[in-house]
This record gives structure tokens, C-alpha cells and sequence, in this order.
């Protein structure tokens, strides 16, 4: 097959790698602007997004292999066919990936990957050019790289891109390159691929620059710990400050995930206290003070308090964190950020202060009270780094130990408002629910305790997941009177609280004692919350014209509905003054117009006379 022959004129378009090369020559040192949108295809690619169903690889195979079979078995096919054969398919975006190619016998390499060396140089849509970077995944040579890493600087094509160059010889480079120039899901996954390389150039690039775009590393912080041996550098005097930087980035990130993969790092327990003496040892900024301040509240409340610690090392650990952070030196750096013209280094400069100030000051895991033998409860309300995703937890320790790390690591403690009025006790038996899986409770569980008064005493019994077995906690015996000043004073404490989150309280609970603020204009309250890492604005969820019914009882299947989200700026004025304007707007002002609808299905959108919004079939949206 000569491919000189086959180029025709596809179109009046830019070819998307010609796309992508134009935009990189205007910032060859960073991600193209919006990850290259507008794409010359967009037009092909808006569309509302299904209320429901998927996609999956089997059709996604069956579609592409019935099209690649018809051009490979038919010799008179020219590549200007196969293209608009695969422009045409009935196949979104993101369902094309290197593995619904995968065990196609018929898909002889050397065919395969000259047609996908073309595909990928000339498509003008992102359906050819990915199923042409599938046919080279497996197949591409060294001389491909700059063809497809300059295709993984558009954002539709990134993730791709990456699958294609891992197996390439010597492709680290490549994937650093394009780490550099990358961001979010393309980012994550050239990270990925840098930590299965074990290539020294990689994990050169990934000790220093890991963290760089994103904290969390692209979501792999303990794949990059293990890759890097972070607990090797870090014990490691030659070490340079910006190693022990990102060490401590990724030490926090693995701390606040979902899963705490801080559990499943074998050399955490020698990372986090080598650590401490590294952070004393090198010039305090807010980064490292930030991760210094999340990580001794960790080893107070949280997965690191449960690591299998040697005896006195995560007292001795913690210690060192404290000195760190009340030092001197530390104030200075704290003070220097409090004064940055940048809002969000302001932000989080005061969110390390507080962090500081409610530091623990026992750090030892206490036993039960001495002068009545009862446990003792201690309530923490943990505010994430707002330069990290994560929500606001409560975090019950019982004798000074954590409660929900001890016995539940599938999902984060739920916020003070879902949970802290339901740990009154009564004489009446309540079941609480602490912490829910990532996912659902449906999916993969949740973690409840039974609450009940017992004359002078508060009894925390009958631990469960409905996802498991058996949960490992034992029951525990409050004195009443102290148990119920504990409570009391986390239920009134709000000092935690930024202004976004005291609004969204106080919306909240405009909403819920007045349900005429929202029925007035066919709407019913979903939810009022401000997220921690977006600390300027808060969020208003509604239904129209009213929430379904879960069993279908109330209304018929058939009624339509679509939940809306209504973004509310914040200021730093008075947070009280800010609620109280905004209910009184509500008052005399429809909000729908205002929301975008993030639920619902687009048949339901339009018999409600609103218009579902058009999304990207990409891999980021």
C-alpha cells in the first residue's frame, strides 16, 4: 500500500496534528491554552450528554473492528475512506482506547501501523486520529514519538498518546516531555506511566517535578513514592530542599485520599519521621508548612495514627512536626504568605495558622479516665489544605485513638452537619452513620455505631458495615456528663468555619425552616455546601419543579425533573450579612436562570422547556 497516494483532500479542515503543532509553536514550554479547544472538529463532537446508559468496550470493538476489517480486507480502500468511515462512526470519543484493538488477529502489525501513522497525521477528527493512535499502540517505533507527543498535547487525545509512547524504547524522555505540557487526566497518566518505567530520567523528573501542576501527582502519589523510594531520599542527608518539598506533598496527598493509600505504603512509618527532620532542617515556606501541619494532624486523627509505628517513634514524629510549626521561623514564613497579593496563598496561609493553633497537645494514646474508668471522646473537626480536593471531616477519637481509621478506610468521615447532632444521646436507641464509601454506601458500605444513654453513662455499640462482615471496633462507655459537654461544644464550635461555609450554612438553613423561598418558583432545596478548595464561592442545588421520589411512590417514573446548581461568589465581608442578602433576593428573583442543570436526562429537560447543555465526548469531560 502506497501511502503517497492516499492522501486526498479530506476536508476544508486543519488536521489535528497540524492544530496542535500551530498552538505548541505559541507556547512550546507549556500546555497549550484550554488543552487546544477549540478543536477544529468540535462541531462534530457538542451533543447532549445521555441521561443514562454507556458506552462499553465490546461495542466500542465490535464497531471499529467491522470498519477496520472492511478497509484492510478490501485492497481498492484508500485511507481517505477509511477516515470518513471512522468520522462517521456511531462511537463517542472517549470509547476508543489502544485496548478495544486488543486480540484481533487479522490486524497485521506493519499495515496496522502504517494506516495509523496516517490516520494520526492527517485526521481532522479526533475518531480517526484516535483509532489511529490505537493501531500504533504496540506498534510505533522511536520515530514516531514526535508525531504522537505533539498529538498528546490536545486534551482529547492525551490520555492516548501516553498508552502509545509507554512501550516505545527509551520513551521516558517523551513522556516527560509531554508531562510538562500536559495537565489533569493527561498529566495523570504520563505520571502513571513514568512510575512503570523505573528509567532513571523518569524518576529523576518525578523526585522534583512530580507535584509541580498537581499535589496529589496526577492522583498516583503512592505509586510515585514507591517508584522514587521516597523513604530512601528522604533518609538521605544529600537530599535537596525541593525533593523534601515534594516528599511532603505526596506524604499528604496519600494521607487524604479516599483510601488512604498512606495504609498501603510499606515505607510510611520511615518517610513521615524522616520527614520531620528533614522539614526542621531545610527553610520553612508555606507548602511545606502546610504539608507539616496536615500530616500531624493525620498521625493525631487520622490513617497515620494507625501505622504500625515502633514504640515512642510517632510521638517522637509528631513531636518534631510541632517544634517545626510553632517555631519562630515558621511564624515569619506564615506571616510573609498572609500578606501575598495572591488570594488563595492568603487563604492558605491562615487555614496553616488555625491548623497550628488547634494542634493536640497530648500526643500519647491515653487510656480511660482515671476518675470514673469511662472512655473519653474527643471530637475533631479536620479542615482540608485548601490546595488539596477533600471536604471537611469529623473525626470522633475515643481514648485518644481515631475511630473511623481504625475500622473503615473505603471513604472519608462524613462533615460536621451530617453528623455532629446526631451524636447527642438519648434514651432512645440511634444509629449513626460516620463515614460512606467513596462511592456509595450501595456500592462498597459505610461505617455506623449504635448511640444510646444508659442512666449516667452514653454507650457507643453495635458497629457495622453492610459491606463487611464484621467491624473491628469495641464498644465504648462514656461518662454522660462529660460525653455530652464534648458534643455540645463541637455541635456550637464554628471557628473552623471560612466565610463561604458560614454562608452555606446559613443559606442551608434559610432554606430549610422557609421551603417557600424555593416553591415559589417550582423549586425544592437540594443542598447548600462550599466546597474547601474553593474557598470563594459556594454551591445551590435544587430540584425542579420538585425531587423524585426514590420507590415512585409519590409521583409517576414518567414526571420529569432536573436537578440544578446554582455557583454563588463569595466575599471576605461579613458572611452573615452576604446569607442574608442572598435569601432576600430569592425572595422577588427566579434562580433557575442562574443554574446550570447538572441532573435529569435531556427528554425531561425539554418537556420542562429547558435547554440540556451540550458536553465534550472527550476523555475530560
Amino acid at each position: 500500500m502506497s501511502l503517497a497516494r492516499e492522501r486526498g483532500a479530506l476536508d476544508h479542515r486543519l488536521s489535528l496534528f497540524d492544530h496542535a503543532s500551530r498552538l505548541h509553536a505559541l507556547t512550546p514550554d507549556a500546555p497549550l491554552p484550554n488543552g487546544g479547544r477549540p478543536y477544529p472538529d468540535d462541531a462534530d463532537h457538542r451533543g447532549p450528554r445521555p441521561g443514562g446508559g454507556s458506552f462499553s468496550v465490546e461495542q466500542a470493538r465490535a464497531t471499529l473492528a467491522a470498519v477496520l476489517r472492511a478497509h484492510f480486507d478490501g485492497p481498492g480502500r484508500s485511507l481517505d475512506e477509511l477516515h470518513e468511515d471512522l468520522r462517521a462512526l456511531d462511537v463517542p470519543a472517549w470509547a476508543i482506547r489502544p485496548d478495544v484493538l486488543d486480540g484481533l488477529p487479522w490486524l497485521a502489525t506493519e499495515p496496522a501501523r502504517e494506516t495509523g501513522v496516517w490516520l494520526a497525521r492527517h485526521a481532522r477528527d479526533r475518531r480517526p486520529a484516535l483509532t489511529g493512535l490505537c493501531l500504533l499502540a504496540g506498534r510505533a517505533g522511536p520515530e514516531d514519538v514526535p508525531l504522537v507527543r505533539t498529538l498528546g498535547l490536545l486534551r482529547c487525545l492525551g490520555p492516548v498518546a501516553v498508552a502509545v509512547l509507554e512501550p516505545i524504547p527509551g520513551s521516558a524522555a517523551a513522556l516527560v516531555w509531554l508531562a510538562e505540557r500536559s495537565a489533569l487526566l493527561t498529566l495523570s497518566r504520563a505520571i502513571e506511566a513514568m512510575c512503570r518505567a523505573e528509567d532513571p530520567v523518569a524518576v529523576a523528573w518525578l523526585l522534583r517535578h512530580a507535584t509541580d501542576q498537581d499535589p496529589t501527582a496526577g492522583g498516583h502519589a503512592l505509586r510515585v513514592a514507591q517508584a522514587v523510594r521516597l523513604a530512601d531520599v528522604l533518609e538521605d542527608d544529600e537530599t535537596v530542599d525541593q525533593a523534601v518539598l515534594v516528599a511532603g506533598r505526596l506524604l499528604q496527598a496519600m494521607a487524604w485520599e479516599d483510601f488512604s493509600t498512606l495504609r498501603d505504603y510499606d515505607d510510611a512509618c520511615r518517610a513521615l519521621a524522616a520527614f520531620a527532620v528533614r522539614a526542621a532542617a531545610v527553610p520553612p515556606v508555606l507548602d511545606s508548612l502546610a504539608s507539616a501541619a496536615a500530616l500531624a494532624e493525620d498521625l493525631t486523627s487520622g490513617h497515620a495514627a494507625c501505622l504500625p509505628w515502633r514504640p515512642g517513634v510517632r510521638e517522637a514524629t509528631l513531636e518534631r512536626l510541632r517544634r517545626l510549626l510553632t517555631s519562630a521561623r515558621a511564624a515569619e514564613a506564615l506571616a510573609g504568605a498572609a500578606r501575598s497579593p495572591d488570594p488563595v496563598t492568603r487563604r492558605r496561609a491562615a487555614w496553616a495558622r488555625r491548623a497550628i493553633a488547634t494542634l493536640p497537645v497530648m500526643p500519647r494514646f491515653p487510656s480511660r479516665l482515671a476518675g470514673d474508668g469511662g472512655d473519653r471522646l474527643a471530637v475533631h473537626v479536620v479542615v482540608p489544605d485548601p490546595a488539596l480536593p477533600g471536604r471537611v471531616e469529623t473525626r470522633p477519637l475515643v481514648n485518644g485513638r481515631p475511630v473511623v481509621a481504625r475500622a473503615f478506610r473505603k471513604g472519608r468521615p462524613y462533615p460536621p452537619e451530617h453528623v455532629l447532632g446526631s451524636l447527642e444521646a438519648t434514651e432512645e436507641v440511634r444509629e449513626v452513620r460516620l463515614a460512606e464509601a467513596y462511592c456509595t454506601e450501595g456500592c462498597c458500605g459505610a461505617l455506623y455505631v449504635t448511640i444510646v444513654r444508659d442512666g449516667d453513662t452514653v454507650v457507643w455499640r453495635g458497629w457495622r458495615d453492610p459491606d463487611s462482615p464484621a467491624v473491628e471496633l469495641e464498644p465504648f462507655r462514656f461518662g454522660a456528663g462529660s460525653y455530652d459537654e464534648v458534643v455540645a461544644r463541637a455541635v456550637d464550635d464554628h471557628g473552623w468555619e471560612w466565610p463561604a461555609r458560614t454562608v452555606a450554612r446559613e443559606v442551608r438553613r434559610s432554606l430549610r425552616e422557609d421551603p417557600g423561598l424555593l416553591a415559589a418558583w417550582e423549586c425544592e432545596a437540594g443542598g447548600t455546601y462550599a466546597e474547601a478548595d474553593r474557598r470563594d464561592e459556594i454551591q445551590v442545588v435544587f430540584w425542579h419543579p420538585r425531587e423524585p421520589s426514590a420507590d415512585g411512590e409519590d409521583q409517576p417514573d414518567d414526571e420529569p425533573w432536573v436537578l440544578l446548581q446554582w455557583t454563588v461568589l463569595i466575599d471576605d465581608t461579613d458572611a452573615g450579612d452576604q446569607a442574608a442578602r442572598l435569601v432576600d433576593w430569592l425572595r422577588g428573583n427566579d434562580p433557575r436562570p442562574h443554574a446550570r442543570i447538572v441532573g435529569g436526562s435531556p427528554e425531561f429537560a425539554e418537556r420542562l422547556g429547558l435547554r440540556w447543555p451540550d458536553w465534550d465526548d472527550d476523555y475530560e469531560e
